[in-house]
């Protein structure tokens, strides 16, 4: 891998680069020529080399110190061009070639340091990748972090295409492009994403090359395999009497009414964008569309189709809503069919049954605050039975309309967060947000908990109610629980949005199986992103449907355990 020279090395090798230079050639471009002047001209002491005219006007024009770094050299000759190496770049004077970028091209250092690994490895043409930019002209991916640096600090003028997938090289994630090497470095650049550039141009004037990359471990099979693609906030799934998999899909919301967004700054707006999506053999039909949804600008966090239910008589659903009641007066007349439990029809238009949301108006039986948000349903001979996220409490909806409660989950104390600025010690109340809901091959109902602020890791339990007696906790120390489902063998699954809590900026989930006595094992962890719903069907095949958080990028994966 790359090895560091010292500064003083690096000084040496600059100071005799810089005389062989003067020696070599003095550029004759009335842009590069003449007496150089302060105004001309920036020196730097680190290295003692300027950076003058042209070339100075580029520099301090596309990033200056952070993109390309300190000169290593003075303008010199070098194959019939004017050059001149910076710590990540090397400069050639190409007059009237680019006009508008001060006649000044970027040598293709990353094509060139790599020019023996290419179309080996990570740098053999690759398959395009869900939610990243494919390039047709290299064969290769740009995602997530490295995507946001390149595309705001210059794009293909300045980084070129890559020419490499993201890959480990000395210890550090790594990503070739045509003129750079990107650099994952977490927490050290926050204000670059994350970002450093590598020392290519160090590198070639060095005559430095990687150490011989090791023969490469055989790949793991991945833990899932793709089953279906562009969904838009998926939420609660279900394996249907056909063998089909049925998501409710919660929506992008539209361009309003709108309301207060609830979860934060700005507002959330209604549109019809929510819908059911039935999978099967990987391709996707919205059997059900046009079902309210209320999101931000950006689609994100919506709220709309949280759960759907398939029988042979029918298809039910439970749309949410995450506000207080009245609220709904504020959206107009969509603003009725938020909090309430619909039938799909056989055209793919909705009937509202039964309104959830009202009988928390009316009763509130956790009495902290009036909130509904139906969000997970299952069928009974006699009706329904609905989790209320908002309310925190488990309803029966009898086929006559008629709502009770069957359970209600009270708030915690908890120690404040630091964040707080509280003093040591103190405790605020933690609501128990109940999210999935299931019955268990013992006729009880099993409930998880998503948590409330604030969203303290290893807080969330699944509950066991049985109507007339007392909740008990059936199993703990879990975070965030967003849905839960039994298997065919009789054994709980437990799946999280954020293992590591909502309040951290990592967003992994995590898949969990727990035993009859409470214990549990984890299965998954690596590929799963704030994974929100989740069914197992007949034969014991998981499904999840993963970026749950993300419209549009979100899918549908199976377990492989």
């Amino acid at each position: 891998m790359l090895k560091r020279h010292s500064l003083a090395v690096l000084l040496a090798l600059a100071m005799v680069l810089a005389t062989v230079a003067t020696a070599a050639a003095a550029p004759s471009d009335g842009a590069l020529a003449g007496q150089q002047t302060e105004t001309d001209c920036i020196y730097f002491e680190a290295t003692q080399q300027s950076v003058c005219f042209g070339f100075k006007a580029y520099w301090e024009k596309y990033g200056g110190l952070a993109i390309f770094g300190y000169p290593i050299t003075g303008e010199f000759v070098e194959n019939g061009v004017t050059v001149q190496y910076f710590e990540r770049a090397r400069f050639e004077w190409h007059p009237g070639v680019w006009p508008e970028r001060y006649d000044v091209l970027q040598g293709l250092l990353g094509a060139q340091l790599a020019g023996d690994r290419l179309g080996t490895g990570p740098f053999a043409p690759a398959q395009p990748i869900q939610g990243c930019t494919f390039f047709e002209a290299t064969g290769h991916n740009l995602c997530a972090g490295f995507q946001s640096y390149w595309q705001t600090f210059g794009g293909l003028a300045i980084f070129g295409y890559p020419i490499s997938e993201e890959f480990v090289e000395d210890g550090v994630t790594v990503q070739y492009f045509e003129r750079a090497r990107f650099e994952w470095h977490p927490g050290v650049w926050p204000e670059r994403y994350d970002v450093l550039l590598g020392l290519l141009g160090v590198r070639a004037i060095s005559g430095e090359q990687p150490a011989p990359e090791p023969e490469p471990e055989p790949e793991p099979e991945p833990p899932f395999v793709p089953v279906a693609a562009e969904l838009n906030n998926p939420r609660g799934m279900t394996i249907g009497p056909d063998g089909a998999i049925y998501v409710a899909e919660a929506g992008v919301g539209g361009d309003g009414p709108c309301l207060p967004n609830p979860e934060g700054e700005g507002e959330v707006c209604y549109g019809p964008t929510g819908s059911i999506a039935r999978i099967v053999d990987g391709q996707v039909e919205r059997i059900a569309t046009g079902l309210p949804s209320l999101a931000t600008p950006d689609g994100v966090a919506a709220t709309g189709v949280h759960d759907v239910v398939v029988t042979e008589s029918g298809i039910f659903a439970i749309i949410g809503l995450g506000a207080d009641p009245e609220a709904r007066a504020q959206l107009g007349d969509v603003g009725a069919d938020f909090g309430t439990l619909v039938q799909i029809n056989d055209d793919g238009t909705y009937t509202v049954l039964f309104d959830v949301a009202a009988y928390e108006a009316d009763q509130n039986p956790e009495p902290a605050l009036v909130d509904s948000n139906p969000y997970s349903l299952v069928v009974v001979d006699d009706g329904f039975v609905v989790v209320d996220a908002g309310g925190n409490d488990l309803l029966h909806v009898a086929d006559d309309g008629t709502i009770t409660t069957l359970a209600v989950f009270g708030p915690r104390m908890v120690e404040a967060p630091p964040f707080l600025g509280l003093p040591p010690g103190t405790e605020i109340p933690m609501e128990a947000v109940p999210t999935g809901l299931v019955i268990g091959p013992d006729g009880a109902y099993y409930v998880g908990e998503l948590t409330g602020f604030p969203f303290l890791v290893g807080a969330a339990r699944v509950w066991r109610i049985v109507p007339g007696e007392d909740p008990e906790i059936y199993a703990e120390g879990f975070t965030n629980i967003g849905d839960i489902a039994f298997g065919p063998d009789g054994r709980l699954y437990v799946l999280e949005i954020a293992a590591e809590g909502l309040l951290s900026e990592d967003t992994p989930g995590s898949l969990y199986r727990v035993e009859s006595d409470g214990t549990k094992t984890l299965l998954a962890r690596e590929g799963l992103v704030g994974p929100t719903g989740l069914a197992i069907d007949a034969d014991g095949t998981i499904y999840i449907a993963n970026f749950g958080m993300f419209p549009g990028t979100a899918q549908v994966v199976g377990f492989i355990e």
